[in-house]
């Protein structure tokens, strides 16, 4: 049997919380995502009581059954066995898992709202939100009882591990810091980088510059032809219906933002269906 040590670290003790409500969360939606795909209509009316009966399985199933939640049991902590007793684990059930059901009832359930039992459901709710944060100071100050429920019951939390201190893996963390390094380069060069000239470049090294350059003599000695817009014209670049649409005098439109743009970005820009590069005149709106 593992030694107890009633030593827990204040980031354990929270980690745990978030861990079970995690795991909880996971547990609960999959299984009401299965049982709303079976029957909708029949899930609607019975919403409240599959959710009771989910949370009491999960609850059965780590703090009645172990006396640790599932948060815990991954951290390997767990309540000390010796003060959850019958009548603790009775009251641990009913503040976890029953408010949720009352509160999911009075909004299903109840077909005219009383007044005065909504009133108590907002003052009750309003009133364990400020407790739970003077609870919480507190638990910075001491390192014991992190929740309400744990504080009102009396209950601790103890390892299992018998002193031994917190794992932490600088590998990991090393690691994280790299790439956060490298992502952060790339947000700044990316922007800057003009893949449109890129890619004219390596178009010319595969295929040649003399069939560039016979494009571009054909494109300066060949007669504007004139653009012509239909209903059906997109533009040549993005391919959407063009904004402002322009063309350099080959018959194929862009977008006055897509031409102009690369323009600006690559002096030697030419169409990217025929070739042809922009007149000394620059582009002309159709």
């Amino acid at each position: 049997m593992l030694a107890k040590n009633k030593y827990v670290p204040r980031v354990n003790q929270i980690d745990a919380i978030y861990l079970n409500k995690d795991i909880s969360r996971m547990i609960r939606d999959n299984l009401l995502e299965n049982l709303q795909a079976i029957s909708p209509m029949l899930f609607i009316k019975i919403q409240p009581e599959l959710d009771l009966l989910i949370q009491s399985a999960i609850w059965f199933g780590s703090v009645g059954k172990r006396c640790s939640t599932f948060g815990q049991q991954l951290l390997v902590l767990a309540y000390d066995a010796e003060k959850l007793t019958v009548s603790r684990l009775a009251l641990h059930f009913a503040l976890t898992v029953l408010p949720g059901y009352v509160k999911s009832w009075e909004e299903r359930r109840l077909s005219r709202r009383v007044e005065w039992f909504s009133r108590a459901i907002t003052w009750t709710e309003n009133s364990a939100l400020v407790l739970n944060v003077l609870n919480y100071f507190r638990f910075l100050k001491t390192g014991r009882k992190p929740t309400l429920i744990d504080f009102l019951l009396g209950l601790d939390y103890i390892s299992l591990r018998n002193n031994q201190r917190r794992d932490i893996g600088y590998k990991y963390l090393t690691r994280e810091l790299l790439w956060g390094g490298f992502m952060e380069i790339l947000g700044l060069l990316l922007p800057i980088i003009n893949f449109r000239k890129i890619q004219r470049l390596l178009k010319a090294g595969f295929f040649g510059e003399e069939s560039q350059h016979v494009k571009r003599r054909e494109s300066l000695t060949r007669n504007l032809i004139a653009a012509k817009m239909t209903t059906n014209t997109t533009c040549t670049y993005c391919g959407e219906r063009p904004t402002q649409p322009h063309h350099m005098g080959c018959g194929h439109i862009y977008c006055y933002y897509c031409l102009s743009a690369n323009l600006l970005t690559d002096a030697n820009f030419s169409c990217v269906k025929c070739g042809a590069s922009c007149p000394e005149h620059g582009a002309q709106s159709v």
